[in-house]
C-alpha cells in the first residue's frame, strides 16, 4: 500500500515522498520510497510500482535490482565456476573487480561515467588498454547474464555507451602480438639463478627441468601441470594433453602430443611416485621465473614467452606448419603465426655451403588434379607465391587456385577430408571452411569478382560441385 507524505525543504519548496510497502504474514517484505516535486508525480510513481509488484516474482526481481555490481559478480562466479565455465583469466579479472570501487555501485544505477572512471583508475594503476578491456568485457558479461538468466531489470547499456569514448581516450584496446623471446644469455643466467634456488634444503621443485620442458614441448603452464603418467604412451613417445585450450571446445579438447627431443628425456627423468608427471604448483614455478627476471634485471620476459620460444625453435629446426601444429595444438594457422617469432639469423643454419646455382622451383606434391586460373597454372606456382616447400603441403590436395594482379588470390584445398581456404594477402594463412560457405560468398560477390567483372566466380562454383 502506498503512502504520500508532504515535506517542506530547507529552501521553502514542498516535496512529496511516496512510499510503497508490501506485507506478507504480517511482516514487511518490501519497501521502497522516492521523493517528487509534485504530488501527482508521486502518486503516479506509486501506482505504477504497486501494479508492477503484483506480477509473479516481481518483488524478488525488484529487490535484486538494488543489488550492487559486486553482488552480481559474486553470484555469477558462484553459479558458473563449479561447472568450469569461468577460465583462469576471467576468474582473475572478476575477483579483481570485486575489490574495486565500481563493485559498490548499484547495478541498476550504473552509468557511463562509472565505467569510464573505473577505466581511468585502472590506467593510473598501470594497467594497459588490453587489460582494461578485459574488465569492461567481463563486466558486460555479468550484466547480460543477470538480465537474461536471472530476469533482473538491469542492462549493459552503460558499458556499450562508454565503449566509443574508452577507445577514443585509448583506455581500452586489443592486445599487441608479442615478439619477445629470451636470448641464450638470458636463459643461461636464469638457469643459473634457478639452479641456486633449487639447491637449498627447503626447495623440492625442479625449476630448471620444468622451464626446459616448457621450451622443448611448447606447452602452456597449466597443461604442464595437468600431465598424467597414465596418459603417457611409451611406445609412440606421445602424451595426452587433456582439456587443451580451444575457444570453441573448452571441455573435451584432449590431444595426443609428440614429446620431441629433450621433452621426452625430461619426462623420463622425473620420479614416478605420484599420478602427475610434474606434481607441483605451476604458479610457484612461474613466480620463481618472474623473481629471477627481476633479480637479474631482465625486462619484459614472461613464463608464457617460453611457449613462443619453443614453437619458434620448431620452425627453425625445419618442421612444416602441419608438423608444428601437432606439437603446439593450434587449429588455426593464423593463431599459430602469432606465436611464431623466427630469428632472421637462424636461416643461415639451413645452408651448409654457398649455393652455386639458383634452386629449381618446387615440384608438385604427387598427382596434381587441381584447377588453376590466372597467373597460376600448377601447384608449384602456388608454393612459390607463398614461399612454401613441398613438405609444407604434405597431405594437402589443392582443388582450386586462382591469382590475379598480385594479391588478389584464392586457394581452396582439402586435407583429411576437410576444406580449407586461403583468401588474398601474401601470407599462407589457411582457415577451415565449407562448400556452402564458399558458394554463398561467391554468389554475393565476396569471392571471385571485382566490381561487375567475374574473375573466377563461375569456375569456382563449377569446382564446388565436385567437392560436395
Amino acid at each position: 500500500m502506498a503512502t504520500i507524505t508532504k515535506h517542506l525543504k530547507s529552501n521553502g519548496e514542498l516535496s512529496y515522498r511516496a512510499q510503497v510497502r508490501v506485507k506478507q504474514g504480517g511482516k514487511i517484505v518490501f519497501s521502497e520510497a522516492r521523493s517528487f516535486p509534485k504530488e501527482r508525480l508521486a502518486r503516479d510513481w506509486a501506482a505504477r510500482l504497486e501494479l508492477e509488484l503484483k506480477g509473479h516474482g516481481a518483488i524478488a526481481r525488484r529487490k535484486m535490482a538494488k543489488a550492487t555490481l559486486g553482488t552480481l559478480i559474486a553470484r555469477y562466479v558462484a553459479e558458473l565456476e563449479p561447472h568450469g565455465k569461468i577460465g583462469r583469466t576471467k576468474g582473475y579479472v572478476l575477483d579483481s573487480l570485486l575489490a574495486r570501487p565500481i563493485a559498490d555501485k548499484e547495478a541498476l544505477a550504473l552509468d557511463t561515467r562509472d565505467v569510464i572512471q573505473h577505466c581511468r583508475d585502472r590506467q593510473a594503476e598501470g594497467a594497459g588498454p588490453a587489460t582494461v578491456l578485459h574488465d569492461v568485457s567481463y563486466m558486460k558479461s555479468v550484466l547480460e547474464h543477470a538480465k537474461r538468466v536471472w530476469g533482473m531489470p538491469v542492462s549493459a547499456q552503460a558499458v556499450d555507451d562508454a565503449m566509443a569514448t574508452l577507445h577514443q581516450l585509448q583506455l581500452i584496446g586489443k592486445s599487441r602480438a608479442r615478439d619477445r623471446r629470451p636470448t641464450p644469455d638470458e636463459l643461461d643466467r636464469i638457469f643459473a639463478w634457478l639452479e641456486l634456488r633449487q639447491s637449498t634444503s627447503k626447495s623440492f621443485i625442479p625449476h630448471v627441468d620444468i622451464v626446459r620442458f616448457a621450451i622443448a614441448s611448447g606447452m602452456r603452464a597449466a597443461e604442464i601441470e595437468r600431465l598424467l603418467w597414465d596418459d603417457l604412451d611409451e611406445e609412440r613417445r606421445l602424451i595426452l594433453v587433456r582439456q587443451r585450450k580451444d575457444p570453441r571446445n573448452k571441455a573435451t579438447n584432449d590431444q595426443w602430443v609428440p614429446l620431441l627431443g629433450e621433452a621426452w628425456d625430461l619426462v623420463q627423468a622425473q620420479p614416478r611416485d605420484t599420478d602427475r608427471v610434474f606434481p607441483y604448483n605451476i604458479r610457484s614455478v612461474a613466480a620463481a621465473w618472474q623473481r629471477a627476471c627481476v633479480d637479474l634485471n631482465i625486462n619484459d620476459l614472461r613464463f608464457h614467452d617460453l611457449r613462443h620460444e619453443g614453437i619458434s625453435r620448431l620452425f627453425e629446426a625445419g618442421l612444416s606448419i602441419q608438423e608444428v601444429a601437432m606439437v603446439s595444438g593450434h587449429r588455426s594457422w593464423n593463431n599459430l603465426k602469432r606465436y611464431t617469432q623466427l630469428r632472421p639469423e637462424s636461416l643461415h643454419d639451413r645452408f651448409g655451403a654457398p649455393i652455386a646455382a639458383k634452386e629449381p622451383l618446387p615440384e608438385a606434391n604427387g598427382e596434381d588434379h587441381g584447377s588453376y586460373l590466372g597467373e597460376w597454372s600448377c601447384q608449384a606456382d602456388v608454393l612459390n607465391a607463398y614461399g612454401l616447400r613441398p613438405k609444407d603441403v604434405a597431405g594437402v590436395e589443392i582443388v582450386f587456385a586462382a591469382a590475379f594482379e598480385g594479391e588478389n588470390r584464392f586457394v581452396l584445398f582439402r586435407e583429411d577430408g576437410r576444406l580449407f581456404e586461403v583468401a588474398s594477402g601474401a601470407d599462407w594463412l589457411p582457415e577451415a571452411t565449407t562448400a556452402n560457405s564458399i558458394r554463398h560468398r561467391v554468389k554475393t560477390g565476396k569471392i571471385g569478382r571485382r566490381g561487375r567483372m567475374d574473375l573466377f566466380a563461375p569456375e569456382l562454383l563449377e569446382m564446388l560441385e565436385t567437392v560436395g
